[in-house]
């Protein structure tokens, strides 16, 4: 489209060039280097990455062809040996690039790459069926967009919109990958392929979508290199934007886009120039002599592009009816531009330029073939506004030619591709100034909305902090409750303990016979039992209360409401049963119940439990000291099912053999290692407390029936071998009801 806005990006590009072949060759070489170590689908990935930057470095066609068929060879080869689709269709869209760089050394040598494009658009149509089936969506840009770069290659300008949808399709794609920058790359591609064939509205949409994007990646780029090209892009689509108000008409909006760009090469030092739309703004202003400064500030800047500013030196004489001097501008490189632009981007508005200084100067035979020949060029490229020109040009030399008939003909078709350009414009207008509205009703309507709900947020923050002020206190009032309880408690026991004891040293000092030393020995043991509970109950306290203060502060009310009415019903028959040095098995079963059915309640009825008997076990008349098996549970609960995935099971069965009462607790948790682990790690040791004192509770209990042996733990295997659990078999001496009636 514009002839003159990468001239001050190739002196910058020319002028890095050097440390941009080091810097490349560098991450060449560490991409081969890395590659040789690598193996599987991380190689494969290595090798198509490495494809990728050979594709773009400053190397000769041959060189960087030859190169790019070697890697991609390999990694297609690998990739299919192991199945490894997104490494197929990569290496099959670099195969794709590789046959695109021949077939562009084949049209810049003259011969002839048709067989070559086939066998590009083979690979392509492989790439993107495989990437879409596992929607790799940055392969699937890269295809697309080298789809859409076939024509380019073949000077195919014909198809234009066909190669628009695939670049549409190539921007969806890096969209969907998170690529900003390429999706941002083409859009202003895409952008600026719609303002040469006239369609603003889509041009104005892709135009500032590129804006956005392109600004956003500048600070992301790591090489100077890649800076550069960064803001060379984002240079190009706020050149583009000024294009499509100077199109429109809004001139000001134009040059403020325009001087935009000035003040960023200004900032970043980039030498991108926009001289050439300056000039062409003041000539479409009629402010010739501004236009004259700018193009000759153009010529004196790049000297070996004269030929080509000349066209817009030649178009401001026209506009100034100078038609000689117009002729003598354009004419002189007419030769040069048939040479160097075949396709007629910049020959065929010249031509018509020419034809408009000859038909302005009255001489209609001369004028026509040059208007014919710049129309065929122009209708060629899609150049819609170009063919505007023509068309009313030729409906003139038609008309004042004598040949009506083709006068009417261009006429009709001027007026109706007027109508659509004008249209179109109109459009154009409309979206952006309604767009333009419809932001600021939406940037007021944001700015009430945030308000509102900064006032909301402040009052549910206050409205939470009283809730939260609230809970602290209550929950800091019962645990100084529970805490001078717990203090007046134990000094009251350890007093009574502590006397009790005197007592009886003092009495077995003065006991002579043995029988008075072994009451007073039992008496010692049932004093040891009684000091063990009491440093049972706070502890088991202590647990409940835990578990009550985790509902309050997760706003469980319901479920910490129904947890309290069963730990107050337990620690009732906590309180009542541990006055008693025994009771009965049936009253710890019952306490033994609730506080399981608590624990389930607790976690959410993630286990289950069942309490069997293998055979005749009178409940009634066993005696055993209180919260015995209650640590046992726990201890398989929170180091054993808690930790297990799905559904738990805790079994207790009881029998009988040899007057010993046998307890086996099994549950289907995470085994003895895995739970032994975690307690390392988490340093828990509150939980192992209560099963330390109740098993010196249960080794005194046996002692005095002769037992040594009490307590077995173990894994449970499953068919595999596999832990599937942790039994603990206890061996209980109790007394029996008789018993405690002789004593």
């Amino acid at each position: 489209m514009k002839k003159y806005l990468f001239l001050s990006a190739m002196v910058t590009a020319l002028s890095l060039a050097a440390f941009s072949q080091a810097t490349e060759q560098l991450k060449i070489d560490s991409l081969k280097n890395l590659a040789t170590h690598l193996k599987g689908s991380e190689r494969i990935d290595c090798l198509n990455l490495l494809c990728r930057t050979i594709s773009t470095a400053h190397l000769a066609l041959n060189e960087r062809a030859g190169a790019m068929y070697d890697y991609a060879s390999v990694a297609n080869k690998e990739a299919n040996k192991i199945g490894y689709k997104k490494g197929i269709a990569a290496s099959l869209m670099n195969l794709a690039d590789y046959e695109q760089i021949k077939a562009l050394g084949l049209r810049i040598s003259g011969k002839d790459d048709y067989e070559v494009q086939k066998e590009v658009e083979n690979y392509l149509t492989q790439s993107i069926t495989l990437a879409e089936q596992i929607h790799d969506y940055e392969t699937l840009g890269y295809a697309y967009m080298y789809w859409a770069d076939m024509g380019f290659v073949r000077n195919n300008y014909v198809e234009n919109e066909a190669r628009n949808i695939y670049r549409k399709k190539s921007i969806d794609a890096f969209n969907k990958a998170g690529n900003e920058s390429q999706e941002g790359k083409l859009c202003t591609w895409l952008s600026e392929s719609y303002i040469e064939t006239g369609y603003y509205e889509a041009a104005f949409e892709y135009c500032q979508r590129a804006i956005a994007l392109n600004k956003k990646v500048i600070p992301q780029a790591i090489t100077k290199e890649e800076k550069a090209y960064n803001n060379t892009v984002y240079q190009v689509s706020l050149a583009d934007m000024a294009k499509l108000y100077e199109t429109a008409g809004d001139y000001q909006t134009a040059l403020q886009y325009l001087n935009q760009n000035n003040q960023f090469t200004l900032e970043h030092q980039t030498g991108f120039d926009v001289a050439e739309q300056k000039a062409e703004i003041f000539r479409l202003t009629n402010q010739y002599d501004s236009s004259f400064y700018y193009l000759k500030k153009l010529m004196a800047q790049y000297p070996d592009n004269a030929a080509w500013i000349k066209k817009d030196i030649g178009a401001t004489f026209l506009l100034k009816n100078e038609y000689d001097s117009a002729l003598a501008v354009l004419q002189e490189p007419l030769a040069f531009y048939r040479k160097k632009d075949p396709v007629g981007r910049v020959l065929g508005p010249t031509l018509l330029y020419i034809g408009s200084a000859y038909a302005g100067k009255k001489e209609y035979a001369a004028a026509l073939p040059y208007a014919q020949e710049g129309m065929a060029l122009v209708l060629k490229i899609g150049s819609r506004s170009d063919a505007l020109k023509g068309y009313e040009l030729l409906s003139g030399i038609y008309h004042h030619a004598g040949n009506n008939d083709s006068a009417y003909q261009c006429l009709l078709k001027y007026i109706t591709l007027k109508d659509s350009v004008q249209n179109r414009q109109f459009i154009f207008r409309l979206n952006n100034y309604k767009k333009i509205s419809e932001d600021t009703i939406k940037e007021a309507r944001i700015g009430l909305l945030n308000k509102d709900n900064k006032i909301k947020d402040q009052q549910l923050k206050q409205e939470a902090t009283v809730k939260k002020f609230l809970v602290a206190v209550f929950i800091a009032f019962i645990f100084a409750g529970l805490y001078v309880f717990r203090n007046l408690t134990l000094k009251r026991k350890n007093e009574k303990l502590q006397r009790e004891q005197t007592e009886q040293e003092w009495k077995m000092k003065h006991l002579e016979s043995e029988k008075k030393q072994a009451e007073l020995q039992r008496q010692a043991g049932e004093l040891e039992m009684q000091a063990l509970r009491a440093q049972m109950n706070p502890h088991f306290i202590f647990n409940c209360l835990s578990s009550i203060n985790r509902f309050i502060l997760k706003n469980e009310s319901k479920t910490a409401s129904s947890y309290l009415v069963r730990f107050s019903r337990l620690i009732r028959m906590v309180l009542i049963n541990s006055q008693k040095p025994l009771i009965t098995l049936e009253d710890e079963l019952q306490m033994l119940t609730i506080y399981l059915d608590m624990e389930r309640l607790r976690f959410k009825d993630s286990f289950d439990y069942g309490i069997t008997f293998l055979n005749t076990v009178e409940t009634d008349n066993i005696y055993i000291p209180p919260l015995l098996l209650q640590p046992f549970c726990e201890n398989a609960i929170w180091h054993g099912l808690m930790h297990k995935e799905g559904q738990g099971r805790l079994n207790i069965e009881f029998s009988m053999k040899d007057n010993i009462l046998h307890c086996t607790i099994a549950d289907n948790g995470i085994g003895l290692e895995k739970s032994e682990e975690m307690k390392s790690k988490s340093a828990e040791k509150e939980k192992s407390m209560g099963l330390k004192i109740t098993t010196e509770r249960l080794a005194l209990l046996n002692s005095q029936k002769g037992l040594h042996s009490f307590y077995e733990i173990e894994n449970i295997l499953d068919e595999k071998g596999n832990v599937a659990g942790t039994k603990i078999n206890l061996k209980i001496g109790f007394k029996e009801r008789e018993e405690l009636l002789n004593t």
